[in-house]
């Protein structure tokens, strides 16, 4: 890998990502040199690396492999799959309807503009991890900051706990607490953890703390999940707006065995290119 490297650096509501073409020729990037490009004031700096390959479907328009800035792999990414949407349509590769092939699961992307970019990610998952209060069927609650608060799980593809709150939490709260529970040990990959405060029926504030990168201004796949496990337990209504520090998504699930459908905006930012060896973090 000692040439260069084409990259696009894209965002959706905040959540960050540098999507590399891998398509023709090959890219497999070790942990170090992720975390070397990923590096804020050494590197580019990413929340997410976003790998595009050739599909694994006939349906597919590609594949995609997702690496957290610490180097780990995450199974899905919800803000990454309409970005990458939105590099597509600018390619004249997606004109309205494509899928994407994930490791976890297809996922069905809509264009309408840069606006309104549709994700629809495989159905929920709501088995709990089996050494968790849940898997049980006792409820699950945490003592977060004096307060026991109830804990749900759910799978889109990758883990996520969703943390009732009754106020919204300070930005210490999630990352100390969310440091905390996503190496909770019954939680055998980690998880995301979702802070949510239900301000009516229609509306959620969440903040993330997202597994392998930390506080996040958003999370896709995390906004999903919340959504999911509060219709199903009724303390909202389908569709319902999700607001995060960076940005609003509206989610829609019409229940059991159906896809969540996310939509909300991407944009990109710059073009460039890294020679990999340029990256490769020191030794301590």
């Amino acid at each position: 890998m000692s040439s260069s490297v084409s990259f696009a650096k894209l965002q959706a509501l905040g959540n960050d990502f540098v999507l590399v073409d891998a398509r023709q020729q090959r890219f497999d990037p070790d942990p170090e040199l992720i975390r070397g490009l990923a590096d804020r004031r050494m590197g580019i700096g990413f929340d997410q690396l976003l790998i595009l390959e050739p599909p694994t479907s006939e349906q597919a328009l590609c594949s995609v492999r997702i690496r957290n800035s610490d180097g780990s792999a995450a199974e899905q990414c919800g803000n990454g799959m309409r970005a990458i949407a939105l590099w597509l349509n600018e390619q004249g590769l997606l004109h309205d309807h494509g899928q994407l092939d994930t490791d976890g699961g297809p996922v069905e992307i809509t264009f309408q503009d840069s606006q309104n970019i549709t994700a629809s990610l495989a159905p929920p998952v709501f088995t709990p991890p089996d050494s968790s209060p849940l898997a049980n069927g006792r409820p699950w609650q945490e003592a977060i900051d004096g307060e026991r608060c109830n804990i749900d799980y759910v799978e889109l593809g990758n883990p996520h706990l969703i943390v009732d709150l009754a106020q919204p939490p300070s930005a210490s709260l999630v990352a100390d607490a969310g440091a905390t529970l996503t190496r909770h040990p019954a939680l055998k990959h980690g998880a995301n953890i979702n802070f949510a405060f239900v301000t009516s029926q229609s509306h959620v504030e969440l903040s993330v703390f997202e597994r392998g990168v930390g506080p996040t201004p958003a999370c896709g796949s995390g906004a999903c999940a919340t959504a999911v496990s509060l219709i199903r337990r009724e303390l909202v209504r389908s569709p319902v707006i999700i607001d995060q520090p960076g940005g609003r998504l509206v989610i829609d699930w019409s229940g059991r065995g159906a896809q969540v459908r996310m939509t909300g905006p991407a944009r990109h930012v710059f073009d460039g290119r890294f020679v990999p060896g340029h990256f490769a973090q020191p030794q301590p």
